[in-house]
């Protein structure tokens, strides 16, 4: 009788297990089944609007790397944490989702005060994203995202000193209904949803409604607090209208990102060699060693229970009126952004502070509201000249407030009257620019073509400043003034381009930068409110776009930027041996970078396709001395975040099955170098890499996707940003090995 029992279950089992069973056979019938044919492959057209008209990127003479739909989507990118390690001489640390720092080709900007730009500008669909804690929005729903090298002081807005960054989301389909589901599943128990409904509405009207929502539990173990720490979550919404006449063009966009998480888990760093035997107890506080001894990355003993919350939406008007003399664009926006964020500083219960600083607990609100006006004309295209002018209008007003506080006690960072046992102060800022600028290409012989361009830029900044010094020291005097300044620029550029073939151009450019001064945050008294110079930039560039073949492409870039004037904050001590460190923003001089970049892509067989790119820079502060610090003398150092090497390498491989369907493998290794992370000379950000892989399968009318993937399958610790604070190191960890699986339904 048991053994009846027995067989019955088994019988049950394996007619159960039948129709998965005949699932895997066929999949292995369908590889292993000689594959239909495949086309013989060509290079695709890269098309992209960095000179504001579509264009062949071969046919622009500036460097620029663009990523597709089908990247962004197939790697798993994000933020630009994802696009920094795949673009040359771009890297991106943010301290905390509220203080991003981009650096591009040496240049950045880590002021995260109301009175302060970016030296790396983000548009979005044409908008310009000023505020620090509003550069890095969610990437979804994207056609493209274009990064644009070099100083881009002509056709772009405001502080494009080092490059721009250009995301381009899809717009209304006007021809057919079209719909998209995407389900990610994941380790951490990661689950994310995305979705998008597009077509047409009839009479030349189609709208747009996309979104995407992702909660990952966090992945440190904060010991002390018993909790996980470097979670994530997000929502994001985007819906656009689009009307499309025989004569205007009129798309209303409207945008959302809300960011919610715990703390960034930050943590003690090792920063002596690690063959010394005291390395680890003379290194990091004993507190933290005790607690993590031999745990990595993922754990973590901050005492503060910290959060970073961000509300950002926007509201955008582009008109396109078509005549026979050209396009009239006019470009009208307004956005608000909301940050909130409160984090330990030290990363440790007890730190190697005098007892006074054991608990050290940074909290910021940021809320910022910008209108933003962009008319522009774009003549008709001509057999030798092409044609663009335009106006640019900005007004942004930014309200900041800082508590420093090492209250054992909760704050909620209101200050008392002598501040008590906390720093405080407020920055509310109003910025108003306006730009004119213009730019013609003329091909004045068979081949050749010269473009000359200017923009002339003027910022006015009003900056109301409230300090109130407590019992720390990084406010050392309460006070409150209101000052203003402006800056103004002419950036011209002047570029020589000849087609040396059919598919083949050589170009040579000189271009000019400039970015606003400002007002440094965190003034430790009333005379570090002075106003900050602008920075300038003018770079020399040589370059070759060149399709050697239908299978291969090498585009190649050789340049010499030399800036002046940068603004950089630190945070370290005045004195080598002080045992705590004040906030200081200053014009840190000259400086000059040298680099090469070589971008390829060869198609190596028609299922085989190699692509990446190889980046060198070698950068280095001029005349530079910095006065009240540890280390003034910054003369022959290299800049902060220049790695000096950098490359990505991707194999992509696709085979067509017998039945239609096709089946998808990339394999990706993206290493960057040493960077300096401070001034300090021990902060040093290790270098690191990333091996990522992914293999889908393709339905045959493309309906249905299913992948699997993983990043960081090497699980390498490597640091995402560091700092420095009394002498010591403090670092923000990446994330570790991450796989999930993916289903995309299309209709």
């Amino acid at each position: 009788m048991k053994t009846n029992d027995r067989l019955d279950r088994q019988g049950a089992a394996g007619a159960e297990s039948a129709p998965v069973t005949r699932a895997l056979a066929a999949v292995l019938t369908a590889i292993l089944l000689p594959a239909s044919p495949l086309q013989a492959r060509e290079l695709e057209e890269i098309v992209v609007t960095a000179e504001r008209r579509a264009e062949n990127l071969r046919d622009v003479p500036n460097a620029i790397t663009a990523l597709s739909e089908t990247t962004v989507e197939q790697a798993q990118i994000h933020d630009l944490t994802d696009i920094a390690t795949r673009i040359p001489g771009l890297t991106f640390s943010p301290f905390s989702p509220g203080q991003n720092i981009v650096a591009l080709r040496g240049a950045s900007s880590n002021d995260d005060g109301a009175g302060t730009d970016n030296s790396v500008s983000v548009f979005v669909d044409d908008v310009y994203l000023g505020r620090v804690s509003n550069i890095n929005p969610e990437m979804f729903d994207i056609e493209r995202i274009e990064v644009l090298r070099g100083p881009q002081g002509t056709l772009y807005g405001k502080n494009t000193i080092g490059g721009a960054i250009n995301v381009v989301s899809t717009q209304p389909n006007t021809q057919e209904l079209e719909g998209k589901l995407r389900v990610n599943v994941g380790n951490y128990e990661r689950r994310e949803v995305a979705g998008l409904l597009s077509g047409p509405l009839g009479e030349g009207w189609a709208a747009k409604a996309s979104f995407i929502h992702r909660k990952r539990d966090g992945w440190v173990e904060n010991v002390h607090l018993d909790k996980k720490q470097k979670d994530d979550g997000v929502l994001a919404l985007r819906g656009q209208l689009l009307y499309a006449g025989d004569t205007l063009e009129a798309l209303f966009s409207m945008d959302f990102n809300q960011l919610d998480i715990e703390d960034m888990a930050r943590t003690p760093i090792a920063t002596g060699e690690p063959g010394d035997p005291a390395f680890w107890a003379a290194s990091v506080p004993g507190s933290y060693a005790e607690l993590c001894r031999s745990r990595g990355s993922g754990c973590s003993a901050g005492p503060i229970d910290g959060y970073a919350k961000r509300e950002a939406w926007g509201l955008s008007m582009k008109l396109n009126w078509r005549t026979e003399y050209g396009e009239l664009v006019s470009i009208t926006a307004y956005r608000e952004n909301e940050a909130d964020w409160n984090m330990d500083s030290t990363g440790t219960p007890a730190s190697p502070l005098p007892a006074l600083f054991n608990q050290l607990n940074d909290d910021i609100f940021d809320s910022t509201e910008q209108f933003t006006q962009e008319l522009r004309w774009v003549a008709a295209s001509g057999e030798t000249v092409d044609a663009i002018a335009g106006l640019w209008f900005l007004s942004e007003k930014t309200d900041r407030t800082e508590c420093f506080d090492n209250d054992v006690l909760p704050s909620d960072c209101t200050p008392t009257a002598d501040g008590g046992a906390t720093d405080w102060y407020r920055q509310v800022n109003e910025t108003t620019s306006y730009a004119g600028f213009g730019q013609v290409d003329w091909r004045f012989s068979d081949g050749w073509e010269l473009t000359l361009g200017g923009r002339y830029s003027h910022d006015r900044k009003e900056i109301d400043n409230q300090a109130i010094a407590g019992d720390f020291v990084v406010i050392n005097q309460t006070f409150s003034n209101s000052v203003s300044e402006s800056w103004s620029a002419f950036t011209p550029k002047v570029a020589l381009a000849c087609q040396v073939a059919d598919s083949a151009t050589i170009y040579g450019a000189v271009s000019w930068g400039f970015k606003s001064g400002g007002f440094a945050a965190a003034p430790q008294g009333i005379e570090f409110t002075e106003p900050l110079d602008q920075e300038e930039a003018l770079n020399y560039e040589v370059g070759m776009k060149a399709d050697f073949s239908e299978r291969f492409r090498l585009n190649a870039a050789v340049f010499h930027t030399q800036y002046d004037d940068l603004q950089i904050q630190t945070f370290g001590p005045l004195t080598a041996a002080a045992a705590f460190g004040t906030f200081q923003t200053f014009n840190a001089g000259d400086a000059d970078v040298l680099g090469v970049e070589l971008e390829a892509t060869w198609l190596l067989t028609d299922r085989l396709t190699l692509s990446g790119f190889y980046a060198y820079q070698d950068s280095e502060f001029g005349n530079t001395n910095i006065p009240g610090t540890a280390f003034p003398n910054q003369s022959g150092q290299s800049l902060i975040r220049a790695p000096e090497h950098k490359f990505n390498i991707n194999a992509d491989y696709v085979q067509t099955l017998a039945n239609g369907s096709e089946l998808a493998a990339s394999l990706s290794w993206r290493y960057t170098d040493d960077q300096r992370g401070e001034l300090e000379p021990w902060a040093v950000q290790p270098q690191f890499d990333l091996l990522d892989a992914r293999v889908g399968w393709t339905r045959s009318d493309d309906a249905l996707e299913v992948a699997v993937w993983g990043k960081n399958l090497a699980d390498e610790e490597y640091l995402g940003h560091i700092y420095t604070i009394a002498s010591s190191v403090v670092g923000v960890y990446g994330e570790p090995r991450m796989y999930g699986a993916t289903a995309t339904y299309r209709f």
